[in-house]
């Protein structure tokens, strides 16, 4: 399993076309350490009502990841 997430998604989703925004290096350093375990414990963790690391922004930011988020999801 790649470790770049970029990658690896370029790699699962071969009918879709994934860049990355820098061919050089992953620019959020801990972004390749996203795979399906992690993201599973996160989701649970917020499930139960205990999030680890969470993040506050303000309620522009916030309502403009929310259209972002509503946005990727439309497309796949």
């Amino acid at each position: 399993m790649k470790m770049n997430l970029v990658n690896r998604l370029a790699t699962i989703h071969t009918d879709k076309t994934i860049i990355s925004l820098n061919s050089n290096i992953c620019p959020c350093l801990t972004m390749n350490r996203i795979d399906p375990p992690h993201f599973l414990w996160f989701l649970e963790s917020i499930e139960q009502g205990r999030p680890v690391h969470s993040i506050k922004v303000d309620k522009e930011t916030a309502e403009e990841a929310i259209l972002a988020l509503h946005r990727m999801i439309a497309i796949g």
